[in-house]
C-alpha cells in the first residue's frame, strides 16, 4: 500500500493566498486506487468564484466516461511504471464525470483506458469547502504489486480570471505530464 498526502502548489503566480488544494492518494496492491482532493477558499465569497457544474448535489455522484474535463475544474492524477515512459492520466469532474488515458510516452499514444466498472465518486460542498473523493479499479490494466511514480494535479476554473494549475510540484512550465515531476516510489 501507498499512501500519499500532500497540499498542492499553483503555478500561476496570481492564485490569492486564501485558496488551498489538498490532495490524497492512497494506492493499494488489490488493485484499486482511492484519491481525495479538498479545496479550501477562505475569502468571504467561498468557493462561489469556482466554476463548477451545475446542481452539484453532496454525495454520490454519477457521472459518464468523458473527453477534456481538464478545460475545466478537474482533480487529476498521473502514475507511471518505474522504470518505462508509460504513464496514466486520470481525469475527475466534481460532477461524477471522469476518463482514464494511457500514454506510450511523453504526451504521445494516446488512448482511453477501459476500466472494469466506473468509478465511485462521491462530493460534498459547502460555502468554502469542496470535497471529492473517488475509488477505481486499476487491475487489470496495471501489474498488481507495482508501485507507481506518480503525480497528484488540479485544473481551477476561475471564470473570466482562467484557469489555474496545481500540482505537488512543477517544472519550469505547467506541464503535468512532464515525468520529472511525478513522486518516485
Amino acid at each position: 500500500m501507498l499512501r500519499q498526502a500532500s497540499r498542492l502548489i499553483p503555478f500561476e503566480q496570481s492564485v490569492p493566498l486564501d485558496v488551498q488544494i489538498t490532495a490524497e492518494l492512497v494506492w493499494k496492491s488489490d488493485g484499486w486506487l482511492e484519491l481525495s482532493y479538498g479545496v479550501l477558499a477562505l475569502a468571504t465569497a467561498g468557493i462561489t468564484p469556482l466554476v463548477l457544474p451545475e446542481g452539484l448535489m453532496d454525495g454520490p455522484q454519477h457521472g459518464q466516461c468523458k473527453d477534456e474535463l481538464w478545460t475545466t475544474t478537474c482533480f487529476e492524477a498521473f502514475l507511471g511504471l518505474p522504470g518505462q515512459e508509460s504513464y496514466w492520466e486520470i481525469n475527475l469532474s466534481p460532477c461524477g464525470d471522469w476518463a482514464v488515458y494511457r500514454f506510450t510516452d511523453y504526451r504521445s499514444g494516446q488512448e482511453a483506458q477501459p476500466l472494469r466498472c466506473d468509478p465511485h465518486i462521491q462530493l460534498q460542498r459547502r460555502h468554502h469547502q469542496l470535497r471529492l473523493d473517488a475509488r477505481l479499479p486499476l487491475a487489470p490494466w496495471w501489474s498488481a504489486g507495482v508501485c507507481p511514480e506518480l503525480s497528484l494535479t488540479a485544473v481551477i476554473d476561475k471564470g473570466a480570471e482562467g484557469l489555474s494549475h496545481w500540482a505537488l510540484r512543477h517544472g519550469e512550465q505547467a506541464d503535468f505530464h512532464d515525468r520529472n515531476t511525478f513522486l518516485k516510489p
